[in-house]
Parts: structure tokens; sequence; C-alpha cells
């Protein structure tokens, strides 16, 4: 019969999610607005003003996610 988790393993695979999911949100948010801004450019016209904007929305959306993200798992501990 296996054990049940401890408090112990259970938050060392919380942590482990929660650690590898920073990277994904890093790389996403940025991609993901370079897209949409590429999307709005072929719309609406210059291309590359759109799609900067896109880019540092997206990273500054994740950089703002990363760091909520954190501040709760501060607070649990």
């Amino acid at each position: 019969m296996k054990k049940p988790w401890n408090r112990k393993r259970a938050q060392q695979a919380r942590d482990i999610g929660i650690y590898t999911t920073i990277p994904t949100m890093l790389v996403v948010g940025p991609v993901l607005g370079y897209f949409l801004g590429h999307w709005a450019g072929d719309r609406w016209g210059h291309q590359e003003t759109w799609e900067t904007c896109g880019l540092l929305l997206g990273l500054v959306a994740s950089f703002r996610q990363v760091y909520l993200l954190l501040a709760r798992q501060g607070k649990r501990k």
C-alpha cells in the first residue's frame, strides 16, 4: 500500500509546478502579443508598429503575471 503524501512533499510538488509555468508564461505572452500585432498590422496598416506594441504589451503582461504568481506563492508560506 502506498503512503499518502505528506505536507512537505505536496508543497514541493506545488512549487515545482509553479516554477515550471514561469518560463511558459514568459514565452507565450510576447509571442501572442506579436501575432496579435501582426494581425492588427495586416488589418489597419503600419505592421511594424503594431507588432512592436503587441510584443511589448505581451512582455509586460507576462512579467505582471509572474509577479502576481510569486506574490501569491509568498503569501502561502
